[in-house]
């Protein structure tokens, strides 16, 4: 009798609950992920990874959209008056991977959070998330090229 095989790559009955594809690899969906699945014993449903860069994107833009009318309201007011989200605008933050001085405005509110030091700007943040997805793109294929070799 042979033991099973346990692995994050077995092609099984993963779908994913956003976009409806049917029996992806294990590949396709965050580690993170498979794990609540399993241990939810499959009533758990999954995003891939795709769907969630997809979400991700959408609030980006949904957010930077939000940012410009709000930077048009108060610059449309100019009455003088300070408003509750202006107060910690003036101290510049040094963003951790490009090193500028940077007004809080470009940073996230969970970037901020980290502290001194930590913090990176929202450039720099989308600009690794692209990097990472490149890098992800560029494994797959790799491994895609191996298999077939």
């Amino acid at each position: 009798m042979s033991t099973p095989v346990i692995t994050d790559k077995w092609a099984g009955n993963f779908d994913c609950s956003v976009c409806r594809r049917k029996r992806l690899v294990g590949s396709e969906f965050s580690k993170k992920a498979l794990d609540k699945y399993r241990k939810s014993n499959s009533s758990h449903p999954l995003k891939c990874k795709k769907c969630v860069a997809e979400q991700e994107s959408k609030e980006r833009a949904l957010a930077a959209s939000k940012r410009e009318a709000a930077a048009s309201n108060s610059s449309n007011k100019g009455n003088g008056k300070e408003n509750a989200d202006d107060k910690g605008d003036s101290v510049p933050v040094v963003c951790a991977s490009c090193k500028k001085e940077l007004l809080p405005s470009f940073y996230n509110r969970s970037q901020l959070s980290k502290g001194e030091g930590k913090a990176r700007c929202r450039s720099c943040v989308e600009e690794a998330i692209a990097n990472e997805a490149k890098q992800s793109k560029e494994g797959k294929d790799e491994k895609i090229a191996k298999a077939k070799e």
